[in-house]
C-alpha cells in the first residue's frame, strides 16, 4: 500500500480508500465491521461517510454508515485512520436527501455546520473529524460564511480540515481565493467522480487542483460497478445496485453506458487482468489523483479493491486505454 499527502494538510492517506455509502443498506453492521477490519489490517487508513448514508438517502438509513463506524471505532486506536465525513446541502445531486435532516430545511449556514458535526461527531463516537466536507456545492449562502463556520470548528478542534465533494473548476477557485484573502482555512481536497468512462474531472479541475495543490480524491473507480464486468451479459445480477436500486439504473443502466464500459473489460481480460483490478489501478495511478475510494457490500471484494492498490500498469497498456477512449468517448463521459 502507498500513502501520500491530501493537498497541502498534515494527512497522509492510503492510495486507495473505503467508502461506506452501502454501510446500513446493502451491508449490515456485523459485515461492515469485518470490512473495516480487513481493511486496515490490509494498510487502508482513509475511511469515507457521509452524514446522509447509507445511499440511496432515505430517513430509515440516514446516518447508519456513521453508526456502523462509531461503533467499529470503539476500544481502536483512534489515529490509525483518517475519518471523512460530510455536511448535506439543501439539494444534493441527483438526491432530494434534506427532507429528512435537520427538520427538512438543511443549508451550510453555521447554524446547521455546527448541528451537522455535533451530530456525526456523536455517531462517529469520535471528539474530532480529520476530513469534514460539503457533500454538494452551497450556492446561496456565501463562501465567507460557510469557511468562518469551520475555521470555529477547526479552532474548537472538531474537525482538522475542509474539503469538498462534487466540486466544479469554478466552486474549488472561488473557496481557495476567498480562504486566501480572508485568512480562513482553505479547503485541503476535493472528491469528485472519476473512472475510466467517466473523464469530466480532467477538463478543468484537475488543472485546479493541481495549481492550487488540493488533493483530489476519486469516487466511483468502478463507474457502479459496470467496469467490473458484472453486466456484460446485459442481466442485473441480483443484489447489485443497478438491479436494487432505480436511481441506480436511471444514472448508470443506459445500454450506450453499458457498452462503453464492456470494451474496457474486454481491454483488461485480453491483457490478462481482472477489469476490476485494472479499471482501479487506472484512476489510482492518474497522476492527478492523491487517493481512490471504493466501496464493497461482501469481505471478499476487498480483494479486487487491494489487488488495484498493488498493480502498476506499463506504458504499453496505458496506451491502449487511451487509444480506446480517443475512439468511443460518448458525450455522458464528460459529466463529473
Amino acid at each position: 500500500m502507498d500513502y501520500r499527502r491530501l493537498g497541502k494538510s498534515g494527512l497522509i492517506v492510503s492510495t486507495v480508500g473505503l467508502g461506506t455509502m452501502n454501510f446500513g443498506s446493502q451491508v449490515d453492521e456485523p459485515t461492515s465491521h469485518r470490512i473495516l477490519d480487513r481493511a486496515v489490517e490490509a494498510g487502508v487508513t482513509f475511511i469515507d461517510t457521509a452524514e446522509s448514508y447509507a445511499s440511496p438517502p432515505s430517513p430509515e438509513t440516514s446516518g447508519k454508515s456513521e453508526d456502523f463506524i462509531g461503533s467499529w471505532l470503539k476500544g481502536k486506536p483512534r489515529d490509525r485512520v483518517v475519518i471523512a465525513t460530510k455536511i448535506s446541502g439543501p439539494i444534493d445531486g441527483m438526491f432530494n436527501v434534506t427532507k429528512h435532516l435537520r427538520g427538512g430545511t438543511a443549508v451550510v449556514d453555521p447554524h446547521h455546520i455546527v448541528r451537522a458535526v455535533e451530530t456525526s461527531l456523536r455517531r462517529l463516537g469520535t471528539d474530532y473529524i480529520d476530513l469534514y466536507q460539503t457533500h454538494w456545492p452551497e450556492r446561496v449562502v456565501p463562501v465567507e460564511v460557510q469557511l468562518e463556520a469551520f475555521a470555529r470548528l477547526i479552532e474548537a478542534g472538531k474537525i482538522r480540515y475542509i474539503g469538498t465533494s462534487n466540486e466544479t473548476p469554478w466552486g474549488l477557485t472561488r473557496l481557495v481565493a476567498s480562504a486566501e484573502l480572508l485568512s480562513l482555512p482553505r479547503p485541503v481536497s476535493t472528491q469528485n467522480l472519476f473512472n475510466l468512462i467517466q473523464r469530466g474531472f480532467e477538463r478543468g479541475l484537475a488543472e485546479v487542483c493541481r495549481e492550487e495543490e488540493i488533493g483530489f480524491v476519486a469516487y466511483s473507480p468502478l463507474a457502479m460497478g459496470l467496469l467490473s464486468g458484472k453486466y456484460a451479459t446485459g442481466q442485473l445480477p441480483p443484489g447489485s445496485r443497478l438491479q436494487a436500486f432505480e436511481r441506480y439504473r436511471k444514472s448508470h443502466g443506459q445500454s450506450d453506458m453499458i457498452d462503453c464500459a464492456n470494451a474496457y473489460v474486454a481491454l483488461a481480460r485480453d491483457a490478462g487482468l481482472d477489469p476490476a483490478v485494472m479499471a482501479l489501478a487506472w484512476v489510482r495511478s492518474h497522476k492527478d489523483v492523491t487517493s481512490v475510494l471504493s466501496s464493497c457490500t461482501r469481505i471478499e471484494q476487498l480483494d479486487t479493491l487491494l489487488a488495484g492498490a498493488d498493480l502498476l500498469l506499463d506504458e504499453a497498456l496505458k496506451s491502449r486505454i487511451e487509444a480506446l477512449h480517443d475512439e468511443i468517448e460518448p458525450p455522458w463521459s464528460r459529466i463529473g
